[in-house]
């Protein structure tokens, strides 16, 4: 038996790496009876835990005054340590080296650079380094824990063949311990009957005043995400062709954003003029439950992947298991994770994407057949496979 740490630190403060981490871990609990596991998270991440393991509210005050609470081989600790701070390399370090763990898991390359016990880490891609708008100072300060990450770990654990090659090419990183697990979707919640559901989705288009079909983006609004372009694209369409879909973006609006935020302006503004009435382009914030979104997948007429640059890519994903097709860009991962079950643009041309979004909407035939690609397309993908894979990385590197 062995005592296992997953530093779950993200859970609460960041989406996608709370996510990797909580369903990773419940899925290898339903597998693993053996071994003993400790969740570490901070403060913030103590509700997601609750919801994510079934904890009673008693519990979870009890959670919080002792900090830590045993749920049969799981026992979770809360430490408030962040992510990219000087108590990450020592006061973290001090708590890894008095659990004396067999194995610590980092889902993100974030670690402290002096610890000596066996560790694996998930590097879900390189973005930080190559493609983010991050100072001098900033990148001086990640870049040598991330190179530790990749040196000094057991095993470098990553979601698709363009990162692995990235971490190989740019840190340096062997090739033999770099293991290639998918990720995997919820598939109780992405499914095609999220398209007979519509409580939600009825509500969601009133209260935004979608009065057309409409195309669909999820996610943050970065530099890399492409979302300027695809704007333009958008833009171009609706300026050439007689019939009207909105484009709905959901997610945070970033007002850091400032090109993307006139754009939006500008765009709606023209369409307001050509219509007379209502916006084109549709900010709609975040949406909470997941439930939810799989309504606001279904019911759009396409989903539009227009990024430079992901590690894996859920959205694109979530909108084919709910039955809604999807045009991507061909770079980075996007070809092989979304395979032939989309139809693809290049993401530098504007003009290419424009072209891609007038021949989705006006090919009713394309889209039918790219729903029954898709819906192919997401059954690789199951967090089951996940846990069972990353499992065989713990039990290498355990037996060792």
């Amino acid at each position: 038996m062995s005592r296992i740490l997953i530093d779950g630190r993200f859970i609460g403060v960041g989406e996608s790496i709370s996510r990797y981490t909580l369903e990773l871990l419940s899925h290898i609990l339903e597998l693993d009876k053996k071994n003993n596991y400790t969740l570490l998270i901070r403060p913030a991440g103590v509700d997601a835990c609750g919801r994510s393991f079934d904890i009673e509210k008693l519990e979870l005050g009890n959670l919080i005054r002792n900090s830590e609470l045993e749920i049969r081989n799981l026992q979770i600790k809360v430490l408030d340590i962040k992510h990219y701070s000087t108590a990450e390399q020592f006061g973290l370090l001090k708590f890894l080296n008095c659990g004396k763990y067999d194995l610590v898991h980092f889902p993100q390359f974030n670690h402290p650079t002096r610890y000596r016990g066996k560790f694996v880490v998930t590097i879900h891609d390189l973005i930080l380094l190559n493609h983010a708008k991050a100072n001098f100072i900033k990148k001086m300060a990640f870049v040598p824990v991330l190179k530790s990450a990749a040196r000094d770990s057991a095993a470098i654990i990553t979601a698709s063949e363009e990162t692995k090659r990235e971490i190989i090419y740019t840190l340096r990183g062997r090739e033999e311990k770099i293991h290639l697990i998918h990720h995997g979707i919820d598939h109780s919640k992405f499914n095609i009957t999220a398209k007979s559901h519509r409580e939600f989705l009825d509500k969601f288009c009133r209260e935004n005043k979608i009065e057309n079909d409409y195309l669909l983006y999820v996610g943050a609004w970065k530099l890399h995400k492409n979302l300027l372009r695809s704007i333009h694209a958008y833009e171009k369409y609706v300026s050439e062709n007689e019939k009207f879909v909105h484009l709905v973006l959901v997610g945070k609006v970033d007002k850091r954003e400032k090109a993307v935020i006139k754009a939006i302006e500008q765009c709606n503004n023209e369409a307001m003029k050509r219509r007379g009435k209502g916006s084109a382009i549709i900010t709609a914030g975040e949406v909470k439950s997941d439930n939810d979104l799989a309504q606001i997948y279904a019911g759009a007429i396409a989903y539009v992947m227009p990024s430079l640059a992901e590690g894996f890519g859920w959205p694109p994903l979530e909108a084919m298991a709910c039955g809604t097709p999807v045009i991507s860009s061909k770079i980075s991962c996007m070809p092989e994770i979304l395979g032939d079950a989309v139809s693809y643009f290049d993401p530098l041309k504007v003009d290419d994407m424009a072209d891609a979004i007038k021949k989705i909407i006006s090919d009713h035939n394309l889209r039918q057949k790219l729903i029954k690609l898709g819906l192919d397309q997401v059954k690789k993908y199951d967090w089951t496979e996940t846990a069972k894979k990353t499992l065989e990385v713990y039990k290498e590197i355990l037996e060792k």
